[in-house]
């Protein structure tokens, strides 16, 4: 039975592709931990600052979480969200939600959210060109929106603005292909990076960033 990259991670284990490669420097990339999810640095960093948002239950889509799960992740889209806006600038938000093998994806199937600081341009129109577009309010609202049986892609503007489509077989990493083609990027498989010096500047400056906001929230 194949080992979830993510549990295996979450669980201090040594058989997954982050350690695989940052051992014996670096065996933790959080920079957010809560009650059900981690925030972290995407290995295949697209820009500095590519962040995940992984639910620390496995599941194969966001949609397939609870009510509470979802509530969490919305708060965790605005902190998210304005401080890649004060970091690095405009960001997207996207996710391939994977429900069964020939749904293809990016070879792992828990769930995650990239968040990317870049301004996607031309992306959605891409989207909308290749698939049937429905606008949603929120990641219930996606749950409420597609089958329960069948794969989407989530795809969150610069504007806010969100966007559910459903697919069916899509090619390895599309939306990061996709994502990375619009800034000119070639490199945007996750598998064949090494050490990336954007992943550590970005484990550098963002804890920080996010601490204080958790702290201005409680104040």
């Amino acid at each position: 039975m194949k080992t979830c990259d993510f549990c295996d991670e979450f669980s201090d284990g040594r058989n997954n592709a982050f350690v695989q490669r940052y051992l014996p420097e670096l065996f933790d990339r959080t920079i957010l931990g809560t009650r059900r999810f981690r925030v972290i640095p995407s290995v295949g960093q697209i820009t500095q600052g590519h962040l995940l948002v992984v639910p620390i239950k496995h599941s194969c889509a966001l949609a397939d979480l609870s009510k509470e799960h979802n509530e969490e992740l919305e708060n965790l889209c605005v902190e998210a969200r304005a401080i890649l806006r004060e970091a690095y600038g405009a960001c997207v938000f996207f996710e391939h939600g994977t429900r069964g093998v020939e749904s293809g994806g990016c070879g792992i199937d828990h769930a995650h959210l990239h968040a990317v600081p870049v301004a996607a341009d031309g992306v959605l129109d891409v989207l909308k060109r290749e698939f049937r577009a429905s606008n949603v309010s929120s990641f219930q609202h996606v749950k409420e929106m597609i089958p329960a049986d069948a794969s989407y892609l989530f795809f969150e503007d610069v504007a806010g603005d969100r966007y559910v489509f459903p697919v069916a077989n899509l090619p390895s990493q599309y939306m990061r292909k996709l994502v990375a083609d619009s800034i000119g990027k070639t490199d945007w498989d996750w598998r064949e990076c090494g050490r990336e010096p954007a992943l550590l500047s970005t484990l550098q400056q963002l804890p920080a960033l996010f601490s204080a906001a958790i702290d201005a929230n409680k104040a």
